[in-house]
């Protein structure tokens, strides 16, 4: 709640400081003629409508938490502006101003909902038990634990997830894996992958998922603990990162988009990286299954034909130590109010 008043605050400076902008100096003639207070009556009308037929929640249509309050602050300030009748004409102005802003800043603030459709593979985690976890996209896209057994003897097993429950989430070491046959929809021209990781430590080629590696895609953490993207197109291979260095035995949320020539990064919800020196569709592989854990569902035992069949050798793999949870891959670009939506979603609710 402090966390809500004080960005409250915030906006509600910001807002009126914006207004201010337009503010001649007051004169004679404010006292003199008669203000007239039918806009900002009218401006506080539908602001008050707006917070009467709006709830704030994870669901897409309603609106993020704390927003309410926002727009009711300025309300708030506006009415008492209205209500005075020492207030002058250019108060009067000033606050339409500032209450309009408020009304186009919280409708910034509604949860975007995202196409059905547009959803290919969704992996909760919560079974809890057994060897296989569900898709829930509709594709049926089981995935069933493993080893890839050049990393070690490892295998998935069930974790602690960020609100503490026991068995919602899946931790991984020395070669752990889970395999999702191939099937045409976690191939697509375009993706989006949203998911929660937790690095247990940081480590060269901490890959956590992949199709084929480099040779398809992979999301990873890289050497110093930051989000990592491969993305192999009709054009070229692109290897990008982004800010911040994530700390590890903690859980957060991060995102990758990759389509349109751009390449954007998202940690909690928030836009921190676009590369835009990206070209291409995603390529078309065949003969791989998506992993998590590792970055490809083959390797070769040394380097000597990879130039014929492009098998990953095992000296240049890499495996994930630490849990995931909630992984959801998407064949568009989400937007990055949608990101927004879906940490919102999912995110522990103070």
């Amino acid at each position: 709640m402090k966390k809500f008043k004080k960005q409250s605050m915030l906006v509600l400076i910001a807002l009126f400081g914006i207004s201010m902008f337009f503010v001649t100096s007051c004169n004679k003639d404010d006292d003199d003629d008669t203000v007239n207070k039918t806009a900002l009556l009218s401006k506080i009308t539908e602001a008050n409508n707006l917070v009467a037929n709006s709830v704030e929640g994870t669901a897409a249509g309603q609106f993020e938490y704390g927003s309410i309050a926002e727009l009711q602050g300025v309300i708030d300030i506006a009415k008492g502006v209205s209500d005075n009748d020492a207030s002058t004409q250019t108060e009067v102005d000033n606050s339409i101003v500032a209450l309009n802003n408020a009304i186009t800043l919280f409708k910034t603030k509604v949860i975007a909902a995202i196409a059905p459709e547009d959803l290919v593979g969704q992996w909760t985690f919560d079974e809890g038990k057994g060897t296989t976890v569900a898709d829930y996209s509709g594709n049926e896209l089981t995935g069933t634990f493993g080893n890839e057994s050049n990393f070690g003897t490892g295998e998935p097993a069930w974790s602690t997830d960020r609100y503490g429950n026991e068995g919602k989430a899946i931790a991984f070491n020395e070669g752990a894996k889970i395999t999702v046959p191939y099937d045409a929809a976690i191939n697509p021209k375009q993706i989006t992958i949203a998911l929660w990781v937790n690095a247990a430590r940081v480590r060269e080629n901490n890959r956590f998922m992949g199709l084929h590696s480099w040779n398809g895609y992979k999301f990873q953490l890289q050497s110093s603990n930051k989000p990592f993207f491969t993305a192999k197109t009709d054009i070229a291979a692109f290897d990008k990162d982004s800010d911040p260095v994530l700390d590890t035995l903690k859980w957060y949320h991060i995102a990758v988009t990759f389509g349109g020539n751009e390449m954007a990064f998202y940690v909690n919800g928030v836009q921190l990286k676009v590369w835009d020196d990206v070209e291409g569709d995603l390529v078309t592989v065949t003969g791989h299954d998506l992993t998590f854990g590792v970055s490809s569902s083959k390797y070769a035992a040394t380097t000597e034909n990879y130039d014929n069949d492009k098998i990953i050798p095992a000296e240049w793999g890499g495996y994930f130590n630490g849990s995931l949870d909630e992984i959801r891959m998407y064949k568009t670009v989400l937007t990055p109010t949608q990101i927004e939506s879906i940490y919102n979603l999912e995110k522990v609710q103070e």
